[in-house]
């Protein structure tokens, strides 16, 4: 169900950019490697030093996979790793969308190359957000598996 939400979420995303006037064409605008790259690149480098990685990994296992949780405190690793992960994405986008505003004041001289720079450099902030969404789901499904774990 998890995945069937996720595929309703990026044709959600499609169809709103494809309504505008480039059409569907419209979808390329919210594409931008370096800004993926930015978010990607702080949340590995920052889950792999808070040693949280692999009950990252654990979680998706956990709520996706048919894995039963061992323990109470393999439960609380995860949703400690999901918690964290959401403010990674959030606070790698709003990191990111700065880099790409100073990078604006120092090398754009146009009102057109501005705005063409400053969609991109909120790109990465969409990008965490995005992704801070996708992960509230798994940290209910945590949470219920914890309050869960506790009754038995």
């Amino acid at each position: 169900m998890y995945i069937l939400s996720v595929i309703v979420v990026i044709v959600s995303v499609f169809l709103l950019a494809s309504a505008g006037e480039a059409g569907v064409f419209g979808i390329f605008h919210f594409f931008d490697i370096v800004s993926m790259l930015i978010v990607i690149i702080i949340f590995i480098s920052m889950m792999v030093a808070s040693g949280l990685l692999k009950d990252f990994n654990n979680a998706f296992r956990l709520t996706i996979g048919k894995k039963n949780a061992k323990s109470i405190l393999e439960l609380k690793r995860a949703k400690e790793a999901v918690k964290f992960a959401g403010k990674l994405f959030i606070m790698s986008g709003f990191l990111g969308t700065l880099m790409g505003i100073i990078m604006v004041g120092y090398s754009c001289s146009t009102i057109k190359s501005i705005m063409i720079n400053m969609s991109v450099a909120l790109l990465t902030m969409f990008y965490g957000l995005v992704l801070y969404i996708l992960l509230l789901p798994i940290q209910l499904r945590i949470e219920i598996k914890i309050s869960e774990f506790m009754q038995i």
